[in-house]
Formats: C-alpha cells, structure tokens, sequence
C-alpha cells in the first residue's frame, strides 16, 4: 500500500471511530476489559497527539497528553486534526530513507492507520455491529503484525510449546511462516511446511491475531497448543 492510502484510511477510520462513539460514550468495550467507549477514544486521542509531537520534534516525548474528562470527543477531533495536518508536513519515504530512526514517518503513516481501524473496530464491538476492514489494509496489518511488532518485541522469557515450531498464517494467496526460536523469530512469506496454521478472510484473521475475535472465526489447523503459545507471544508484542 502506498502511503496516500494509509493516509485516506487513517482519516477514514478516525472518523468512523468518532462517529461510532457517539452512540454510547459510557458502554463497556468488551475486546478492551475495564474501559468505557470514552476511555478508548481517550486513549486513541492521546496516542494521536503523542505521535504528532513524536513526529514533530523526531523523538518521543517524555509524557503522553492526557484525555479531559468532559468534552472527550471535541477533544479526539482535534486530537485526529492536528495529526493529519502534522502527517502532510513529512513526506515519508524521503525520510524513511534518511533513516531517521525512532521518529522515521513511514512507520507512522502504516501505524497509524491500523491503530484507528482496530480501535474503531473495539468500539463498534462494543456500541454494535462493527463494520468490515478494508482488506487491503487488513492484510498489510496482518503483515505489519507478523513482520514488524513480533520481531519487535519478541518475548524470549522462556520455553512453551511455540519454541522450535513453525506456525503458518494464511488468507487467500497471502503466506507467513514464522519460526519462533529461543531467543528469536524467523517470518518467511513463502509457503512450506508447518506444525499449526491459521487460515481466514483478511479482517476476521487480523482480528483474531489482535485478540479481537475468537479462533471459531478462523480455520486452525495442525497442533493447537504450539498455535495457542504463539497468539499468547504475539499478543505480548501488541502496542
């Protein structure tokens, strides 16, 4: 996907999750336990000004702003505005190639964009029917899963049923196979062998790897508890 897209979906999304609040701030969000619909559009607005100061000054800030207590969803609009107009100041693959590091643009652009679909997606679970993913993007965040935040944070504290096995992830023509070793994991996306799969229509396998849908949404085949030791480690590397 190129980055005007995730741009478009980002603004796509921020909005659906505005408009998607407004029917019930105060209802428990069940695929976030102990949060309201209010604490999850805080919290996303918060994660929008964090990453526009992150952005701006090429580092993260020392503090996360904080969610008002009233008012919550002229504060995400605005929160949603000065993002957008912070993003249209970068141009993401002249600096992603300068290799600016913890602030480089492209990561925020592609981030950003499945942060508000996925939260979008919670507080539809929880006020509604939640509306499809676009499955362009659910595939690339099944990929950004998979290839960026596993890596990422790979969690080597210790041996289960995931260790030395190989787990395959697959919708339509698209392939992942991930070796978690001890300390690390290797993601090939070229079909092969497996101990477990995962099979499922692009958004419900993006869910179900988000721990936003149950494994009754997806086809699991091969050995389940080498596939139950790595959802647990990847819902470990989740931001």
């Amino acid at each position: 996907m190129d980055y005007a897209r995730f741009q478009r979906l980002f603004h796509q999304e921020g909005l659906r999750l505005a408009e998607s609040a407004a029917a019930g701030l105060d209802t428990p969000v069940p695929s976030c336990p102990g949060w309201t619909v209010a604490d999850l559009v805080g919290h996303t607005g918060s994660v929008y000004l964090t990453a526009a100061e992150w952005l701006r000054v090429g580092h993260r800030p020392d503090t996360a702003p904080p969610a008002p207590k009233s008012d919550v969803l002229a504060w995400y609009g605005d929160a949603l505005a000065k993002l957008r107009a912070e993003l249209a100041r970068h141009d993401p693959v002249a600096e992603d190639d300068e290799g600016d590091g913890d602030g480089a643009v492209g990561f925020w652009y592609r981030r950003l964009a499945h942060e508000a679909a996925m939260h979008r997606t919670d507080v539809e679970l929880a006020t509604g029917t939640p509306r499809p993913i676009d499955p362009e993007l659910a595939v690339d965040g099944i990929d950004e899963a998979l290839r960026v935040l596993l890596p990422l944070r790979y969690d080597a504290a210790g041996r289960d049923a995931a260790v030395g096995r190989t787990v395959g992830v697959r919708c339509h023509n698209h392939h992942w196979r991930l070796t978690l070793r001890r300390d690390v994991v290797e993601v090939s996306r070229s079909p092969g062998f497996t101990d477990a799969a995962v099979t499922g229509e692009p958004g419900d396998l993006l869910l179900y790897l988000w721990g936003r849908r149950p494994g009754t949404v997806v086809s699991r085949t091969g050995d389940l508890t080498v596939l139950a030791a790595f959802r647990r480690r990847l819902a470990l590397s989740m931001i």
